[in-house]
């Protein structure tokens, strides 16, 4: 058995951080973060910035990927990443006509 490199014990840490920081406030069903535990709304700027750091470690997952985990990891990193930008984009599409009330 090998053991683990430095580089990849590190990721790891990253990993639970942005687990608990992050991806523990992912909505199941939306895969959208919501602004707080007490408000349910998803703000796009705070879900971009907040799923750059997602997308950002599946990458470094993706480039040190010695082990098999590590390129299951990187692959669950970027579904979380896709599943929320797909939430946005639905919800965006929701509120055309919004925006082409305010337009005018």
């Amino acid at each position: 058995m090998r053991s683990r490199s430095n580089a990849g014990v590190r990721l790891d840490g990253y990993a639970r951080l942005v687990q608990q920081t992050i991806l523990n406030h992912q909505n199941p069903v939306t895969g959208l973060l919501s602004a707080s535990t007490e408000q349910k709304d998803a703000w796009v700027r705070d879900n971009i910035y907040s799923i750059l750091a997602v997308w950002g470690l599946g990458m470094a997952y993706r480039k040190n990927a010695d082990r098999d985990e590590d390129k299951a990891k990187a692959y669950e990193l970027e579904q979380n990443v896709v599943k929320l930008m797909r939430g946005l984009l639905q919800c965006m599409m929701r509120q055309v006509d919004k925006v082409e009330k305010f337009k005018h």
